[in-house]
Parts: C-alpha cells; structure tokens; sequence
C-alpha cells in the first residue's frame, strides 16, 4: 500500500515542518518514506507545498502525480493544489479556506473535511501550529500513525521549549474531526 501525501499552503505556515514531522512519524511506524518540498523564492508568504510518500514496500518510482490525501492551510494553495487531490482522494482543509471559495469552486470528487485549525490554533495562542492541528486531524481521518506517534516524532525533532504547545495543537486536531 503506497499513499500520496501533500501538505500546502503559503510561505511561513510551516508546510515544510509538518511534512518533517510526518515523515518521521511515518518512518517510525515502519513506512518507507521519500519526502520532498517546494517553496517560492519569496519564502514567506509564496506558496509552499510537501509531499510525503508513504509506502509498507521499497519505493522505486517517486512520481507524484495525483494525491491520496491532502492538507491545506490557505486559499492560493487550495486553488493552485486542489486539482492534485486524486478523485476520491481526502481533502483536510482548514475551515477559513472553505468559508472563502466560491461558488462551485470547492471539489465534489473528493471527501472534503474542514478542521477549525487557525481558529484552534489562535486559541492556543500561536497561530502558526495550525499546522499541527492539522495534522492531528489527519492522525484521526487516516489512522496511518497515531497521535502518540506524532507527538514522538514531534519531540524528536523540536526544540523542548516548544514541545507544549504543539503537542496540545495535535490533540487539538484529533479531536477536531
């Protein structure tokens, strides 16, 4: 079984932390990953996208073509990426993006969850781990690794000062869905 991951959003949303943070968690769970990232030359607030491809065999052939599942932090990246999402793929969204598309804009083919994660994350008092949040919100629509796994991997490659708040922003997640 291979999945397709793709996290995106905008410069500065942490689109490149997230994807560390699941590759990790993935490897963890006996996965093989390959993990790549893009990003504007602006950095901050160009568009920003990763992919992680997650597979229980050897990967052999790194095309990505469509995903099996993505998460998307802003607006430009759902109308840039969206088309990616494969058909019957799973689209976590975060909900100030849907609130924000237009009519017929929003995809039919895919199962669509919207997660509050700036909301949640502006409660938690730092806006940019809504990228945690949602990737807590995967952990619970996709059961590839669980939140004990996240939160390891989290601790493996974060600085302790802030382990806290993203820990509780991946609860936050899980139990948003």
């Amino acid at each position: 079984m291979q999945r397709n991951i793709m996290i995106s959003g905008t410069g500065g949303q942490g689109v490149i932390a997230a994807a560390d943070f699941l590759g990790e968690a993935l490897f963890k769970n006996g996965y093989h990953i390959v993990c790549t990232r893009s990003y504007g030359a602006e950095a901050r607030g160009g568009s920003a996208q990763s992919v992680v491809i997650a597979s229980d065999q050897e990967i052999y052939d790194i095309q990505f073509e469509k995903a099996d599942v993505m998460l998307v932090l802003s607006l430009p990246a759902y109308r840039k990426f969206a088309s990616v999402a494969g058909e019957g793929g799973l689209v976590i969204v975060d909900s100030r993006v849907v609130s924000r598309l237009k009519p017929g804009e929003a995809r039919r083919d895919v199962e669509q969850v919207a997660v509050p994660a700036a909301d949640i994350a502006e409660r938690l008092g730092n806006p940019i781990v809504a990228n945690m949040v949602m990737l807590g919100a995967f952990t619970a629509k996709t059961g590839l690794i669980t939140v004990d796994q996240l939160r390891a991997a989290v601790k493996a490659l974060m600085r302790p000062q802030f382990h806290e708040i993203n820990l509780k922003a991946i609860e936050a997640g899980a139990a948003s869905t």
